[in-house]
């Protein structure tokens, strides 16, 4: 498991290997960053958390992502390197009032080394804050490693539709 603690309204987190990393709330400057993190993703990992072959975000979907009257997006970079962004994390809200939802795109090559699940507990401690009482998430039956994540929360099944399971966090 990481260590992860706060500094200067940070999250920060040092992964299994040893590499520290910073989490911080996204800005509207982060569009460019953000989308050379899609294009270092690989089709399958955004297919995984899309749920279709998107490549990247639009001007105005990083808008709508990056705005607090519409949730919370989170971006991390490697200690030291605050312009390469290895991941995206989204704690949205819902049509539903206290339910949010959770969304995470990592970079490939940093997948496996214990960032997805930090990020997830740190979303869930993020959604509390926002008085959310539960968070969603929506993952392909086929997305082992973030089922994984979501078990270690306690997710459990809400629904299904096809090959994508309907999962609840409750905080």
């Amino acid at each position: 498991m990481p260590d992860a603690g706060r500094r200067d309204g940070a999250y920060s987190v040092t992964l299994t290997d040893g590499t520290a990393t910073r989490t911080r709330k996204a800005a509207p400057e982060d569009l460019v960053p953000v989308q050379e993190l899609h294009r270092r993703c690989s089709a399958g990992s955004r297919a995984l958390r899309y749920h279709a072959g998107q490549c990247g975000l639009s001007p105005a979907e990083w808008r709508q992502l990056s705005s607090p009257e519409h949730g919370t997006t989170l971006v991390t970079a490697p200690t030291g390197r605050t312009d390469h962004i290895i991941a995206m994390t989204n704690v949205m809200r819902t049509d539903q009032q206290g339910l949010g939802e959770l969304g995470i795109l990592i970079e490939d090559a940093w997948q496996a080394r214990g960032l997805g699940t930090a990020l997830a507990e740190h979303a869930a401690t993020v959604a509390r804050r926002e008085g959310h009482h539960a968070l969603a998430a929506v993952v392909a039956a086929s997305n082992k490693p973030m089922l994984h994540v979501l078990e270690k929360l306690d997710a459990r099944p809400v629904g299904a539709t096809g090959s994508v399971l309907d999962l609840r966090i409750v905080l």
